[in-house]
């Protein structure tokens, strides 16, 4: 057993209603007028009147059928709704996906919501959009997933949009009179549910709901529900025409509006309480003005959403009952009579059990509501949490999805993505570098704790949970970063290992290691191999180095030398502050005047060979002595050379004696053991100090000792 509920401007309809075979019973049905203008042009602006109401209509079906109403189906006036066209396009070639389109459709979203005014971006949100039609190289087809396209793919999407307050007000209503809301559609849609059945959509057809402060209008072309629209003029507009007219009460002329005909005229009374009598003709001609002005808008309003004239056009609701009415709509869209005509609910086959307060016009709405929750047709609703608060969401299709409940809160798309951190780009000793940002962290979506997709669909309770998107860090560094370790020397200074950091400039201006990289920075980098220089950055106060030559004559060739007011050496020798230092170099430094020793020029000393035979074998023998003299002076290896002096490195005097053979010749001990050696020159005895001269004939013998 389904509720459905009608608010509309005048009256308020509850139906009770279920399905019994192929046929929708009416069970039982209540409608009752409201007793203050607690609606407005479709639009409840007094909650309190309007719950007391629902609450009365939603007692009496209970007290009548011994039940307890729950939930609820109900409709939103059409004047509510904002629709707007949208187009998108992209450049295709190949097979169509389907992510192509669920892409293209997005894309003709966003473009609907960038086309609201700063006033509706604010106060109204997205309750669906439907693709009216799709073109493959401009070409119209109605599915082209996996057709084949050469250079273009196209939609045209109806992207619809509702007042918040809209929603909140009946949701208030039904919360007030402890209703739930099942389901929820929109008054036009159900309106035409009941009165254009599918297989009528082929036409191009315009439906008017003309209820008392609006009038709804939809427009049906190839299947499709291609427009919606409103007019804020309806029967009311022709009721305050009679009231002038005839001076009498609203509730009077609405008498008028409605009983008179063309065979029975009307007895009323004026203000004054004078008796009037109103024919046909004189009503019609009272009403017609204000008909032709309410025609003439909708006439208007049908072909500005519809681009042309529609082949007929179907009025219901109490409105549509005014054949004047119908005769103006004609005229104004140039239709003939037959073309404009309303649609009773007597003539929908497939409901059965009428009451009589539902047979006339007006009661095609309050049906084509109950056929929404019988045949859970037009627009989906749930309510769902997303992060806790709840959420109604509307949608003119029946598959709601995680976007269009997003989209329903006024959330850009764009913020469930993160945004891919700046780049750093600059340039090192000439070359072209990038560092990239950080990747950003989306929004994960999770339908109660599973995570989802966009387009995973969302059903009545469920719980959403968007998690905060994350942007990527922008790139940064410090200079030191993206200097590369080989641009570092690493050598011992005096013992210590030192680190020499490489000379960098940043746009020309020289900067630590340790300062920040900034975009567009113009990098030059050198390594420091001077020798001079990594001294003074290894902390070494070198001050003015001096250095003189020195001339001296070594063995009648002359030498320059350096005299330096410091003393530098690498790996063990001098160097010059020139040096090219290179990684592990061992590097010792001392801020002293530094001086040349006698020995640091001559190392080798002069020698001199003799040629002998030993027990009848040739041997060579060598003697390693010589003496230096420095200005003629004998003098140690040891001492200072000064400025001019004159070195010569002579053979000492002294003779070869026989003890010099043994660095030769070695006498094995194992041999000698009790026994004597024996020792004689060119055939004559001789001692450990007897000289030789060359061609000295030597004899090394062992004597057994007696």
């Amino acid at each position: 057993m389904i509720f459905a509920l009608d608010i509309g401007t005048r009256k308020v309809a509850g139906i009770l209603g279920e399905m019994r075979g192929d046929k929708v019973h009416i069970i039982d049905a209540v409608v009752m007028e409201h007793d203050k203008r607690a609606m407005l042009d479709g639009q409840i602006h007094n909650i309190e009147d309007v719950t007391t109401i629902v609450n009365k209509i939603k007692r009496k079906l209970e007290e009548r059928n011994n039940i307890i109403i729950e939930k609820v189906t109900t409709a939103l006036a059409g004047r509510s709704l904002h629709t707007e066209k949208t187009s998108a396009a992209m450049d295709k070639k190949g097979e169509i996906t389907k992510d192509d389109l669920a892409f293209l459709e997005l894309e003709s979203v966003r473009t609907g919501l960038s086309q609201l005014t700063a006033d509706k971006k604010k106060d109204y949100y997205c309750v669906g959009y439907s693709p009216v039609s799709f073109s493959v190289d401009g070409e119209h087809i109605k599915n082209p997933v996996q057709q084949l396209a050469k250079h273009s793919l196209a939609v045209e999407t109806l992207v619809t949009f509702l007042p918040k307050p809209v929603l909140d007000s009946m949701v208030s209503v039904l919360k007030n009179c402890s209703l739930t809301l099942e389901y929820i559609t929109l008054e036009p849609i159900a309106a035409l549910y009941v009165t254009i059945p599918d297989d009528m959509r082929l036409l191009n057809l315009a439906l008017v709901d003309v209820g008392a402060g609006t009038s709804d209008i939809a427009i049906t072309e190839k299947n499709k529900i291609t427009a919606y629209g409103m007019i804020p003029k309806a029967g009311d507009e022709i009721t305050e025409a009679i009231c002038h007219e005839y001076l009498v009460d609203f509730n009077t002329a609405e008498r008028i509006k409605r009983e008179t005909s063309v065979v029975h005229g009307f007895e009323a009374r004026d203000i004054f309480n004078h008796p009037v009598n109103i024919t046909y003709d004189e009503f019609k001609a009272a009403a017609a003005p204000k008909a032709d002005e309410v025609a003439k808008e909708i006439a208007d309003e049908i072909l500005n959403l519809n681009g042309k004239q529609p082949q007929a056009v179907v009025m219901v609701g109490g409105g549509s009952s005014l054949q004047v009415l119908r005769e103006k709509v004609a005229e104004n869209l140039g239709l003939p009579i037959n073309r404009v005509g309303s649609r009773t609910p007597e003539s929908i086959t497939n409901i059965e059990n009428l009451p009589d307060s539902l047979k006339g016009t007006e009661g095609i709405t309050p049906l084509g509501i109950l056929e929404t929750a019988l045949f859970k047709k037009g627009i989906g609703f749930v309510e769902v949490t997303v992060n806790g608060e709840k959420e109604y969401i509307i949608n003119l299709e029946q598959k709601i999805t995680v976007l269009e409940v997003l989209m329903s809160q006024g959330m850009e798309l764009k913020k469930l993505y993160g945004k891919p951190g700046a780049a750093l780009s600059f340039t090192f000793n000439g070359e072209l570098k990038i560092l990239r940002g950080g990747h950003a962290e989306h929004s994960k979506v999770f339908v109660n704790e599973t995570e989802a997709d966009l387009d995973a669909q969302v059903r009545q309770g469920d719980a959403l949970k968007i998690s905060p998107v994350k942007d990527g860090f922008n790139a940064q560094a410090l200079i030191k970063d993206i200097v590369h370790e080989n641009y570092v020397t690493t050598v011992e200074i005096n013992g210590r290992k030192h680190d020499i950091a490489p000379v960098i400039l940043c746009n020309k201006k020289e900067v630590s290691m340790e300062e920040a990289l900034y975009d567009r920075a113009d990098i030059e980098v050198k390594r420091i191999d001077n020798i001079k220089e990594a001294l003074k950055r290894a902390g070494f106060e070198l001050g003015e180095t001096d250095e003189r030559d020195i001339i001296v004559t070594v063995n009648g060739e002359p030498v320059i030398l350096k005299q330096r007011n410091f003393q530098l050496k690498v790996n063990g020798s001098e160097v010059s502050t020139g040096y090219t230092l290179k990684n592990m170099d061992k590097v010792e430094y001392l801020d002293a005047v530094a001086y040349y020793r006698i020995k640091d020029l001559m190392k080798n000393a002069l020698s001199k060979k003799v040629k002998v035979s030993i027990n009848g074998k040739p041997f060579e023998l060598e003697q390693e002595k010589s003496d230096i003299y420095m200005n003629g002076r004998k003098v140690s290896e040891d001492e200072f050379i000064i400025n001019g002096a004159v070195l010569e490195q002579k053979l000492t005097e002294e003779k070869m004696i026989l003890s010099s053979i043994f660095k030769f010749y070695p006498i094995n001990m194992e041999r000698a053991k009790g026994r004597m050696l024996e020792l004689k020159v060119n055939g004559e005895k001789a001692g450990y100090t007897t000289p030789i001269h060359d061609g000295a004939e030597i004899e090394v013998n062992f004597t057994e000792v007696i």
